[in-house]
């Protein structure tokens, strides 16, 4: 195992501890704590830019669908929306954790259920926000300079 893999599994262990105290937190009082989610987001968004860089897409891309779904949850409507982001994220910080620690290993049909189900609930909230591609980026910098 790369030093690079073990570095970000040692440093997972803390973004992981962090996520998982916020979704407890908004288990207890969902309405009142779904503020919350803006925690849980930015860790998956920390994650997903780690394992870019170490070239894990599958982790990255599920880190990206579970900080989507947690900033869905800072607006959901209602008890049920939010036990439903809940519980999506409890998925995919599950899974991006067993991901890490287990790199080298083939999992790709319980990796394809996830992707799914949590693609599905990302669409019943109306999608993921708009992204802007890196060439797309440079040429907006371009026009800029």
């Amino acid at each position: 195992m790369s030093s690079s893999i073990q570095d970000f599994i040692q440093e997972l262990n803390g973004f992981a501890q962090t996520a998982e105290e916020a979704l407890s937190t908004i288990e207890k009082d969902m309405e009142a704590n779904k503020h919350l989610f803006s925690v849980f987001s930015k860790r998956m968004f920390a994650i997903r830019g780690t394992a870019l860089q170490l070239g894990l897409e599958h982790v990255a891309h599920i880190a990206g669908l579970g900080e989507e779904i947690a900033i869905k949850g800072e607006t959901a409507q209602n008890k049920s929306q939010i036990r439903k982001c809940v519980g999506s994220l409890w998925d995919a910080l599950t899974t991006v954790k067993h991901l890490l620690i287990h790199h080298g290993e083939e999992t790709g049909e319980e990796q394809e259920i996830l992707v799914n189900r949590l693609e599905h609930t990302l669409k019943a909230f109306g999608g993921a926000r708009e992204t802007v591609s890196m060439d797309e980026l440079e040429k907006l910098l371009r026009e800029r300079g």
